[in-house]
């Protein structure tokens, strides 16, 4: 087995720093798209590598753990592109975009998305999921209304990824309380006190932006029309998303959960749309919904999903962990991190340094997975150290990590995101109030000492015992 190489401070800086900027520079400075600057970030990042000491065949075994990785996830986005084409054409994203416009007013849309959003993600536990379908309706009642794009999805992501965070199904959830050995249940009361607060001054902000935006009433009525016309607007084209909150709600996996969802939309929409045929449906699923309903807006709304739209977003992940798996095979990230955590001194300088790793392997590899697992090994001696509760670095990994990966414009998140709701990075990160507001309440906790929960004494003792008694008893055993 080959032995890893240790790289020095300034290397493993220039790993990880020399390919973000090139990602940077060519997607948001020169704005060719982040295609070919992945592509060169990723031969950057080889080629210092190799220059290190690496072989090429350590870093073709990165490059294949990065994308190994995403198996799943490519899967389910596949499904999710699916699921939008289908259920476009029975009718169940058109319905919500109509009941949508019909009840919702521009004084309270943003802070209405906000809600809607927040409720659907809690049930079923994925930020994906909300923005494909509760989140692609809201855009679309978002532009019938006068709402930039990027303003009303910056709402969508808020409100999905309250959920992505705090609901029980989650796996980001889950993850994080199970890296760090937290009780779930105690990871989530834990995140109630930075996650709420920053909800709430969220959904003030997106109140005030929609009361000073927003405006009168526009007239909508040649839009719901159209999709009155073109669509059956039966009570039972709910049956689909329902089917997906109770299989999430059941703990079923995304891969079956979505399957199923798919399934009961192409039973919906024989059941209750006109014309529907088998071909149509097969159409719909690979290509995507083609609406011709002949208003213009209404059409280039709807007129998107299917499988094939997904390719070109796991085209740009693929890349992107590909060049995850290297800085994170490298070892770079763990360098960096690792030096943080030996500068460290008061709790709050404890969290700030989590915070920031979290944000370092964010921007390193896209992925909210390896943001948190890396800070969580890296950081679980010293909470111990300074008698803090697990479940304060269960909760800053989230507030960070969680949080992060839709704002970076290469990552995971953002690439879905930008291709479901066809919207630039750099129009709907501005708006994405609450993923900022969670990690300031996060630091703000931190260097107050306000619910940074120390380990008591005496359970600490019980656990000395414990562990005293446990030694012994496997002295004995080896004896």
């Amino acid at each position: 087995m080959e032995n890893k190489k240790t790289l020095s401070l300034s290397v493993a800086l220039a790993i990880i720093v020399l390919p973000i900027l090139i990602i940077l520079w060519g997607g948001l400075i020169l704005k060719v798209g982040f295609l070919v600057p992945l592509m060169l970030a990723t031969v950057v990042a080889s080629i210092i590598g190799l220059a290190t000491g690496f072989s090429w065949r350590q870093i073709e075994s990165y490059i294949v753990n990065g994308i190994h990785r995403i198996i799943i996830v490519m899967a389910i986005l596949f499904l999710v592109g699916v699921l939008i084409g289908v259920w476009l054409q029975a009718g169940v994203i058109p319905f919500f975009l109509y009941w949508g416009l019909k009840l919702l007013s521009p004084s309270i849309f943003l802070a209405s998305t906000l809600v809607i959003c927040t409720i659907f993600s809690i049930m079923t536990g994925t930020s994906f999921g909300t923005v494909g379908t509760a989140g692609l309706a809201l855009i679309g009642v978002g532009e019938a209304l006068g709402f930039p794009t990027g303003m009303t999805a910056g709402a969508i992501v808020s409100g999905a990824y309250f959920g992505d965070k705090m609901s029980p199904v989650s796996d980001t959830t889950n993850f994080a309380s199970g890296v760090t050995d937290t009780p779930l249940f105690t990871h989530i009361g834990g995140m109630m006190w930075t996650t709420i607060p920053a909800w709430v001054v969220a959904f003030v902000i997106y109140l005030v932006l929609s009361l000073s935006y927003g405006g009168d009433m526009p007239d909508i009525s040649a839009f719901t029309n159209a999709l009155g016309a073109k669509f059956n607007m039966s009570i039972f084209l709910v049956i689909p998303p329902a089917v997906l909150v109770v299989l999430a709600i059941r703990g079923v996996p995304s891969l079956p959960a979505l399957s199923i969802a798919i399934l009961a939309g192409v039973l919906v929409a024989f059941i209750l749309q006109d014309g529907i045929t088998v071909n149509g449906i097969f159409k719909a699923a690979t290509d995507g919904y083609v609406s011709d309903t002949g208003n213009v807006l209404v059409d280039r709304i709807l007129s998107r999903g299917g499988l094939n739209s997904m390719s070109f977003i796991v085209f740009l992940l693929l890349l992107a962990m590909t060049l995850g798996g290297i800085l994170e095979g490298t070892g770079a990230l763990e360098v960096v991190v690792n030096r943080l955590t030996m500068t460290v001194k008061s709790t709050g300088g404890l969290i700030l340094a989590v915070v920031l790793s979290c944000f370092l392997m964010g921007f390193g590899t896209g992925n909210a997975m390896l943001a948190i697992a890396v800070p969580a090994r890296a950081f679980a001696k010293k909470f111990k150290e300074k008698g803090i509760q697990s479940r304060v670095l269960s909760r800053t990994l989230e507030d960070s990590a969680t949080m992060i990966t839709p704002l970076i414009p290469y990552s995971m998140a953002a690439f879905f995101i930008i291709g479901v709701l066809k919207v630039d990075p750099l129009d709907y990160v501005p708006y994405t109030f609450f993923n900022y507001i969670v990690p300031i309440f996060t630091l703000i906790y931190g260097f107050t000492g306000f619910a940074v929960w120390k380990i008591d004494d005496k359970k600490k003792k019980e656990a000395g015992v414990s562990s005293e008694a446990k030694a012994k008893d496997q002295e004995h055993a080896d004896f």
